[in-house]
C-alpha cells in the first residue's frame, strides 16, 4: 500500500503541520495496458498535432483535428481493414459506453452505437482513453471488458503508426 504524507501548498513540510496519511493504493488498480494506452494516446496526439492536424479550440487551446486527420490520412479503407482484425472487433461492435449527466444531475451511462466509420472507430478509442483518464472508470459498466478495450485501442494506435510515416516519426522521435 502506498502512503504519502501531506505536504503544505508551499511545498515545505514542517513539524507544525499536522500530518495526514493518504492511501494511494487505488491508483494501482488500472491495468498495465490502461497505463500504456494513456501514454500512447498522449504521444499520438502530440504527433498528430506536430504533423499539422491541429485546430484552435476554446480559449485558443491547440486541439487535435481528429475529423480532418481521420478523413485525410486514414479514410474508409483504414476502417475496412481494422474491422476484420479480431482484437479490434469489440471496440467496433460494442464500443465503450458514454458517461453522461442525466436529467437529475446524476452520473449515468448510455450505450454507444456500433462504429460504422473511421471517425466512429477513432472516437471509440478516444472514449476508452477519456473514460480511463477523466474518471469514467468509477462505477464503470465496462469493467469486465476494459482489458479487451485497452488491447483493441492499442491495436488501432499501432495500425495508425504503421500507416502514417509522418505521425510515426513524431511519435517515436526518430527523425
Amino acid at each position: 500500500m502506498k502512503i504519502f504524507t501531506r505536504v503544505p501548498a508551499h511545498g515545505i513540510a514542517t513539524d507544525n503541520v499536522e500530518e495526514q496519511q493518504i492511501n494511494y493504493a487505488r491508483i494501482d488498480e488500472v491495468a498495465a495496458d490502461g497505463v500504456r494506452l494513456f501514454k500512447c494516446m498522449m504521444r499520438l496526439e502530440f504527433a498528430i498535432k506536430e504533423a499539422g492536424y491541429v485546430r484552435r479550440g476554446r480559449n485558443d487551446i491547440a486541439e487535435v483535428d481528429w475529423d480532418r486527420y481521420t478523413s485525410n490520412e486514414l479514410g474508409s479503407d483504414f476502417f475496412q481493414h481494422a474491422r476484420h482484425i479480431e482484437v479490434v472487433k469489440p471496440l467496433i461492435m460494442n464500443p465503450p459506453k458514454k458517461q453522461i449527466v442525466d436529467a437529475n444531475d446524476n452520473l449515468s451511462w448510455i450505450n454507444a452505437v456500433e462504429a460504422s466509420s473511421v471517425q466512429d472507430l477513432i472516437g471509440a478509442v478516444r472514449r476508452v482513453r477519456n473514460n480511463l483518464f477523466h474518471g469514467g472508470k468509477s462505477g464503470d459498466p465496462d469493467a469486465e471488458r476494459n482489458d479487451m478495450l485497452f488491447a483493441a485501442s492499442l491495436c488501432v494506435i499501432d495500425l495508425i503508426l504503421k500507416r502514417d510515416d509522418q505521425v510515426r516519426t513524431h511519435f517515436t522521435g526518430e527523425y
